[in-house]
């Protein structure tokens, strides 16, 4: 008897090693405001009609269902909290909605990412636009508002992840006390930076210091810019004020991923990473064609090392998703040489070329027989759209994305992963 129970013993942690290793890593991508639509356009301009992204390499796909409890599209906040805890929020939440903390679908009144610290992975976020936007920060706080920033900030660096990198230093200092980039806006008087600091995060501000950190760096934070990492205005108004449509000296994501992957690797856990590129959302809320489409050439870059890492790992997830179309950007044939009206003759939409309005169009790389194409981008509206938005999903669990991807089936996909435990409520 005692040999049986020795036996059965035996079994069940043969069993639970099995479901143990079956645990994976998970990458989430999130190029906010983006569809379909928007990735035909990226593709046209820099790879041409026939050229493959990185982002159509990402091997299922699912038609991605976003609307809220309480409105037919979604908002960034609404949609991140929807990622973040499995259940569907109203468009005002940010962890917290209805002046109530949500209990995520696992049962846990916790973000996905605070669960996977407790349960002890290692985690990270990267941003674009400041860490404390809606794509990252709702992942690892909960606030009544998502223009509480700094403490957003403030919980972040609480919940302990050993990456953070993006924007936002303001939310990190005192209000007065000079920064790298500026001066903080916290009315607290707390220097979370000091605080990152005691807590042995190693603390960059530039692309060079991000690259020269050491390969052992187990807790990094970075931040590049005083807000976010790109201006988000027109073409007409950065042309006027001599700005670049990306600040200098910040690092790219596929720069701050490969670092991610470099601390992830020296700490030699099972990991969970969120990566946002908020600048394909704010350009096209500025119709500003050239912004979107340079914030997308990142994004897929940084969607070329997660499928890199992932075909290496073999337990590793690359997901993609956005939450609304923004603006809804559309391809539309243009003659070469010409330039561009303002506006469609036929329906009065806004036009962009390549400068903005009145500009001359985009001319894409050569198609398989050798021509150029000329196009123009017209748009639908100036803010977020329902649009034509689907999730994409690529390696270890994988196959479990639907055909038809609720809001909330992103976090139930992430969970399965990384927690080897399926949940199946909506």
């Amino acid at each position: 008897m005692g040999g049986m129970k020795r036996l059965v013993s035996l079994f069940v942690l043969v069993v639970a090693g099995v479901l143990a290793q079956a645990q994976g890593n998970v990458i989430f991508i999130h190029p906010d405001g983006t569809g379909v639509n928007t990735w035909g356009a990226a593709r046209m301009r820099w790879v041409g009609p026939d050229g493959m992204l990185n982002w159509d390499r990402l091997e299922r796909i699912g038609v991605y269902r976003g609307h809220l409890k309480d409105s037919a599209q979604a908002s960034s906040n609404g949609g991140g909290t929807a990622h973040a805890y499995g259940v569907r929020p109203t468009a005002a939440a940010f962890g917290i909605d209805e002046g109530k903390q949500l209990v995520a679908a696992s049962g846990k009144p916790l973000p996905l990412m605070r669960e996977a610290l407790q349960a002890g992975l290692a985690a990270g976020v990267i941003n674009s636009a400041s860490v404390t936007d809606a794509g990252t920060g709702v992942f690892l706080a909960a606030t009544a508002s998502r223009r509480e920033h700094a403490e957003i900030a403030r919980q972040m660096l609480a919940a302990g992840p050993q990456v953070i990198l993006g924007g936002g230093e303001r939310w990190f200092l005192p209000k007065g006390t000079p920064g790298r980039h500026g001066e903080g806006a916290r009315e607290d008087g707390k220097n979370l930076i000091e605080e990152a600091r005691k807590a042995g995060y190693t603390v960059v501000f530039t692309r060079d210091e991000l690259l020269k950190a050491s390969p052992q760096t187990k807790k990094i934070l970075g931040l590049f810019a005083s807000d976010s990492i790109f201006n988000d205005q027109s073409e007409e108004a950065l042309a006027e004020k001599k700005l670049p449509l990306f600040k200098d000296g910040a690092p790219t994501m596929a720069e701050n991923l490969r670092v991610a992957l470099q601390v992830f690797a020296a700490n030699k856990k099972q990991f969970f990473l969120v990566a946002e590129e908020e600048g394909s959302d704010n350009f096209a809320g500025e119709n500003n064609a050239s912004g979107v489409l340079e914030s997308l050439r990142r994004a897929d870059e940084a969607i070329g090392v997660a499928l890199e890492f992932a075909a290496k790992d073999r337990k590793t997830l690359v997901l993609y998703a956005s939450d609304s179309d923004c603006a809804g950007m559309q391809v539309k044939n243009a003659a070469a040489g010409e330039v561009l009206p303002e506006k469609d003759s036929e329906n009065g939409a806004p036009i962009d070329g390549r400068s903005g309005s009145k500009s001359l169009p985009f001319l894409s790389p050569a198609d398989q027989f050798g021509r150029q194409h000329s196009f123009s981008i017209r748009w639908a509206a100036g803010g977020d759209l329902q649009g034509g938005i689907v999730a994409r999903a690529s390696g270890y669990g994988s196959q479990w994305l639907p055909s038809s991807v609720w809001n909330t089936d992103i976090y139930k996909l992430m969970y399965r992963v990384l927690m080897n435990r399926e949940i199946r409520k909506n």
